[in-house]
């Protein structure tokens, strides 16, 4: 029972927004846990770790919505059943985050901070600056932007064929309201720590 401590990413820019796609570590061994993704627990885990980085950006907390909840997954589980990563018509903010594991299950929590970190961690290439929309930042801005105050995730397990190799993929949907990452308003929303 090896584990290869490899994370690939796979980038995408969609409807002006970058998508990176974090290949999961990938594992031999299925994961311990439940085979149905937790998504009480991935919400609250999505949320207190969105929190945790806004405070960092000197931005209120965002409070969970059952209505973006619910488009959320809505659309998690429409690009787990096709296996394309691709953004929804929302109007809303919205990230996409995708692990892809030989394991047949992830613990929701474990899903959620993965997804959020990863999204987090494009902050150390925002130019302060030169505050404005990049593809390489996208989600990084999003998940700080001062003036949004509602979040609603979903998550859909699938599977996706990767270089021949089959893998489960565990596809997470976050939405925004009101929608960051608007021209003209980096300035105010995006703050240093």
């Amino acid at each position: 029972m090896s584990k290869v401590n490899q994370q690939q990413f796979i980038g995408l820019t969609l409807a002006g927004l970058a998508t990176i796609i974090p290949v999961g570590i990938l594992s031999s061994s299925p994961a311990n846990g439940q085979t149905a993704i937790d998504l009480a627990t991935l919400r609250s885990s999505a949320l207190s770790k969105h929190n945790s980085y806004r405070t960092t950006h000197h931005s209120p907390a965002l409070t969970l919505s059952d209505s973006l909840n619910n488009t959320a997954q809505t659309w998690a589980d429409r690009i787990a059943a096709s296996g394309n990563l691709a953004h929804s018509s929302t109007s809303n903010g919205e990230n996409l985050y995708a692990s892809y594991t030989t394991a047949t299950s992830i613990s929701a929590d474990t899903l959620a901070n993965n997804t959020v970190q990863s999204w987090y961690n494009e902050a150390s290439k925002y130019d302060y600056a030169k505050p404005g929309f990049s593809s390489s930042t996208g989600h990084f801005t999003q998940v700080v932007w001062k003036s949004g105050t509602q979040v609603g995730c979903g998550a859909a397990k699938g599977t996706k064929t990767i270089n021949g190799t089959l893998y489960n993929a565990f596809y997470v949907v976050c939405q925004y309201a009101p929608a960051g990452n608007v021209q003209g308003q980096f300035p105010d929303n995006v703050l240093k720590p």
